[in-house]
Formats: structure tokens, C-alpha cells, sequence
């Protein structure tokens, strides 16, 4: 793949967005609020531990990749512009020695960014 890498908010993104599916929305794996006991962890995880890892997005309808991020050493990752009323795929993968199965988030729509 040609051109200059882009950047998101945590890591890489090896971005084949399209503006078919760009918008003003957002996936994250963000840490729970300690405020909020109801607050969900949405950091990546090998066995249970947050961990460095890659997630890729796919376009559910085509199944086209649209974006790939690698996740901080916390867990933490997030892609921006994706289009809020497409459904996506979402799947994180282990990279470290590929000792454990990927996690699927399959009919995924992205938050609205503020």
C-alpha cells in the first residue's frame, strides 16, 4: 500500500476508508469510568488481561476492511470517522504469539463522535 501512513488516536490505522463509509462516528476500547460502577471495559484483552493487540474494522455489508489500529500497552484503542449508521465488524486479534482466538463484535455500529 502506497502513500503516507496515517495516524489515529492510539496507534496505526492502515486506513482503505471510503467515503461511502465515512462519518462522524467513532469505535474505542476504553478503560471503565471508576465513577460508574455500571461503566464497561472495552480495553483489548488476552486472557483477561489488558493487553497490546490489533483490531480491524470491516465493512459488514462487503466485509471490506476499513480500518486497523494497534491497541496502547494499556488496552486502550480508538478509530475515528466512521459513518454512525453502518453496520461494522470488529475484531481483535492476538498478536503477540497467536496463542489465543480472536473477539468478534459482528453488527457493530459506532458512537457519535462529540
Amino acid at each position: 500500500m502506497g502513500g503516507p501512513v496515517k495516524t489515529d488516536h492510539v496507534g496505526v490505522i492502515e486506513a482503505t476508508r471510503s467515503d461511502r463509509v465515512r462519518g462522524a462516528g467513532y469505535f474505542a476500547g476504553e478503560a471503565p469510568d471508576p465513577l460508574d460502577s455500571d461503566s464497561v471495559d472495552g480495553r483489548f484483552r488476552i486472557l483477561n488481561e489488558p493487553s497490546r493487540g490489533r483490531v480491524v474494522v470491516y465493512e459488514r455489508a462487503s466485509m471490506l476492511p476499513i480500518a486497523s489500529t494497534l491497541s496502547a500497552d494499556d488496552g486502550t484503542w480508538r478509530i475515528d470517522w466512521l459513518d454512525p449508521t453502518r453496520d461494522f465488524v470488529v475484531i481483535g486479534f492476538d498478536d503477540s504469539d497467536g496463542g489465543e482466538n480472536s473477539a468478534i463484535q459482528d453488527w457493530a455500529r459506532p458512537e457519535p463522535m462529540s
